[in-house]
């Protein structure tokens, strides 16, 4: 029988906080806003204020977030209320969830670590090369999520082969890595993801058509050096271990230590003379399906396949009777509370854009905007601004959508250079989270690691900071560059 505890006085602040916020804006009725848009920022907050100081677990109060949209007003129909649970994100969410479960129950993220560390490797040491297929990876799996899901379990399994704290430097830094970096790399291609392939479609919307090979040469070099850059500014700020060897017996995960063809629990120096030791059948069948999966992202993002289809044909494989490597008990293993989180976050969004509720916030931008300043400091100034914006959302795609058209018309009056200013917009969005639910991948790394959300919003900054930075460097320097050779190649052809 579960026992009923005292609950923490910050849930208890939350909860009285997210009542309050209701309250105030179901009974006060200040001329200056409207109705509908004054309900909509109510649940929006008191949900983020549950969403922060958990109460109740995040299944509970995405729910409630969902009620209150249809019971209180702002939003004309209970499908309209509910309309972000109808998203493909959502299952796409789930599919991805039980990719990387699968990925874990056959042993493959421990066949993957061994591979990624030796029996010479420190801590230190194995956090470049874990860093570099995390980022190698995101050339071929055009999905931030996917990458996350697939590496969590890796990084768990490598911490304990090194025998590590759970919540020491080592695992905090691997979980900024797979969180906040991962879909930055994302961006390095136009077929990198969802945030790629949007701001793409808007610059040749908005701006001019733009090519996958100029966005590679616009974007690649950009993208990767911040990436490093902030990899080695997480192994400052974070003590990680130099000294401890891998440990062959721990190395592993669930358990899973000698079932799995030596591949997990043998000796690394072992397996390493032998070579690799031999995938068994079900990890074959991952591995090959996972590989068919890749190639259909890759060519799907040219052809028009959605995303969702390539993942579903692997959950359907995985659920395949003489398969049955994902079971009806999988889906009661993966993080519902996360997808409850999401579609909640995405029908609140789908009402505040209903009722407009973003338009005081883009006229105070426009009266705030100092516009005889010079011209760098008032593009920064129209950034920030941005980031205001982006950090109530969910998604950085929606987000840039939002954003995009208001910010290339500030530009346009700036007369700054349109595709250098929608490149810095999406750089900067990319790295705009102050928590955790601003973005899934640093999400599903604070639902799984040891950082919190104190940690999500200090790392958070340094890395906007860094992707303010490197805009700036590239806007100054690089992308002129890159213009300069884009302009002789057409005059050379």
């Amino acid at each position: 029988m579960t026992g009923i505890g005292r609950p923490h006085p910050t849930q208890s602040v939350g909860l009285f906080l997210a009542v309050a916020l209701v309250a105030a804006g179901s009974l006060l009725s200040p001329p200056w806003i409207d109705p509908d848009v004054r309900l909509v920022l109510a649940v929006f907050l008191a949900t983020v204020v549950l969403w922060i100081t958990k109460p109740v677990p995040y299944a509970v109060s995405s729910l409630l977030a969902v009620v209150a949209l249809y019971a209180i007003g702002p939003a004309e129909s209970f499908p309209q209320a509910a309309s972000g649970f109808a998203s493909n994100l959502v299952v796409f969410m789930v599919l991805l969830l039980l990719i990387g479960k699968s990925v874990a129950s056959v042993g493959l993220d421990g066949w993957i670590a061994g591979r990624l560390v030796s029996a010479s490797n420190t801590p230190r040491e194995s956090v470049p090369r874990i860093s570099g297929a995390i980022l190698l990876l995101a050339f071929v799996l055009p999905s931030g999520v996917a990458r996350t899901v697939t590496f969590t379990p890796i990084i768990d399994a490598i911490g304990e082969g090194f025998g590590v704290e759970d919540d020491g430097g080592f695992n905090r830094l691997l979980y900024y890595v797979i969180g906040h970096l991962n879909p930055i790399a994302s961006m390095a291609l136009m077929t990198g993801g969802g945030m790629a392939i949007a701001t793409a479609e808007m610059i040749s919307t908005g701006v001019r058509p733009i090519t996958w090979v100029e966005w590679a040469l616009y974007m690649t070099p950009p993208v990767v050096v911040l990436f490093v850059l902030l990899t080695v500014v997480g192994t400052v700020l974070y003590d990680v271990d130099d000294h401890s060897l891998v440990d062959g017996a721990r190395l592993g995960t669930d358990g899973g230590a000698d079932a799995r063809s030596g591949a997990v629990g043998a000796d690394p120096t072992e397996l390493q003379a032998a070579g690799s030791p031999p995938l068994d059948r079900e990890q074959r069948i991952v591995v090959a399906t996972l590989f068919v999966a890749i190639a259909l992202w890759v060519v799907g993002s040219v052809l028009g396949i959605p995303t969702i289809v390539p993942a579903a044909l692997v959950v359907a494989v995985f659920a395949l009777p003489g398969v049955g490597i994902v079971t009806a008990e999988s889906f009661g293993e993966i993080s519902w509370g996360i997808v409850f989180l999401i579609g909640a976050m995405l029908s609140i969004l789908e009402v505040m854009e209903a009722v407009d509720a973003f338009d005081p916030v883009v006229g105070a931008l426009a009266v705030g905007l100092p516009m005889g300043a010079p011209t760098a400091v008032t593009v920064g100034i129209l950034l920030s601004a941005a980031v205001v914006v982006r950090v109530a959302f969910s998604s950085v795609s929606a987000s840039f959508i939002v954003l995009f058209p208001i910010v290339l018309e500030f530009g346009r009056l700036l007369g700054v250079e349109s595709l250098y200013l929608a490149f810095a917009l999406a750089m900067v969005l990319m790295t705009a989270t102050a928590l955790p639910f601003n973005n899934p991948t640093v999400l599903i790394a604070y639902e799984r690691g040891p950082l919190t959300v104190r940690e999500v919003f200090a790392l958070g900054m340094v890395t906007l900071a860094a992707g303010f930075l490197v805009a700036g460097v590239s806007w100054a320097v690089y992308w002129p560059a890159v213009d300069l050779l884009v302009e002789s190649i057409s005059v050379g052809t």
